[in-house]
């Protein structure tokens, strides 16, 4: 995994605030697309990052991720990047169809995350930022990073409130 130390920093705050809970970052950035993926990744996943149905809404969420990103590619005359982003991303969204091991869909995510951040750099075009860091929070915490006990934290309680 290798992810800059800015992203992995940004991710807590941003998921934080893709599910409601007050942050400096404004919940009404977040589409109601991806709130919805939020939701469902925070009733789904905390303390078990592992289950297939946790894997499966990291999945959902990544399907909205690569094809909102490639039509913000297309549309700003970059769709020779589409192509590339295809292939980084397509094993990132198997869980929807089928069971995989926790490993494998860690390593999808990662190689799409990793695959997205190279692309926003080559192209100049950023990704949704509240879906990605949907997908940088989901790799932090199935590599049982620090910052996972934050996020779920976070998760937990901005799903109380609602």
């Amino acid at each position: 995994m290798r992810f800059s130390p800015r992203i992995t920093f940004f991710a807590a705050v941003i998921f934080a605030a893709s599910i409601g809970i007050a942050t400096s970052v404004s919940a009404q950035q977040v589409t109601p697309q991806v709130m919805a993926h939020a939701k469902k990744i925070a009733s789904t996943c905390p303390g078990s990052w592992e289950q297939q149905s946790c894997l499966q809404a990291v999945s959902e969420s990544n399907i909205t991720l690569a094809s909102n990103y490639a039509e913000s590619l297309d549309n700003s005359g970059k769709s020779n990047q589409i192509e590339p982003l295809k292939q980084l991303c397509a094993a990132s969204t198997a869980a929807t169809k089928g069971e995989y091991p926790p490993a494998a869909m860690n390593s999808a995510f990662t190689e799409c995350a990793n695959g997205i951040y190279d692309i926003s750099q080559k192209s100049g075009i950023a990704p949704d930022q509240s879906n990605y860091q949907l997908l940088v929070a989901a790799i932090l915490c199935l590599n049982k990073d620090p910052q996972c006990q934050l996020l779920e934290r976070s998760m937990t309680q901005g799903a109380a409130r609602k």
